[in-house]
């Protein structure tokens, strides 16, 4: 029997989050509006922060919080949580302006109009927490049993580089 003129198997890479990853240099980050969940997010996010001049960063943290200086390039804007459509348009400019390669959505509990801007905005990948049609391209769920800490850690994961 000769097999030497079977067909040889198309020798194809598996799909990798960490090359879908490796060309993202602008992120856009929706901070959780509730003060304990806020902290949470600002202590994790730390460790994406340590690498200087990879990313260029757009924050979207709570009217009225405060806004630590960050040694990385970042930009602070006020996010609305329950946006009219007046807020939308401005947060969909703000967001153009900046072009983000991808959206972290932080806020453990989006409701509906925050689901609608996310649904709206024009961003490839958009990672974070919320139901299944919150309109994210990778989804975590926050229930009261899980930590908080430990989803953003693997969010973080997926972006770094290793």
């Amino acid at each position: 029997m000769i097999l030497s003129n079977s067909k040889k198997p198309n020798l194809e890479a598996p799909y990798s989050f960490q090359d879908r990853f490796q060309d993202i240099q602008r992120i856009a980050i929706i901070y959780p509006q509730e003060t304990k969940w806020l902290r949470i997010a600002r202590y994790t996010l730390q460790k994406m922060y340590r690498l200087p001049e990879r990313f260029e960063f757009l924050l979207m943290v709570p009217r009225g919080s405060s806004r630590p200086t960050l040694n990385i390039q970042h930009t602070y804007t006020d996010m609305v949580y329950t946006p009219t459509e007046l807020d939308r348009n401005k947060l969909q400019s703000e967001l153009a302006a900046f072009n983000p390669d991808i959206l972290l959505q932080l806020e453990p509990e989006p409701g509906k109009r925050l689901i609608k801007l996310i649904h709206s905005l024009n961003i490839s990948l958009k990672i974070g927490f919320g139901p299944e049609n919150s309109g994210l391209n990778v989804i975590y769920s926050q229930k009261e049993s899980s930590f908080y800490e430990k989803n953003i850690l693997n969010l973080i994961a997926l972006i770094e580089a290793k």
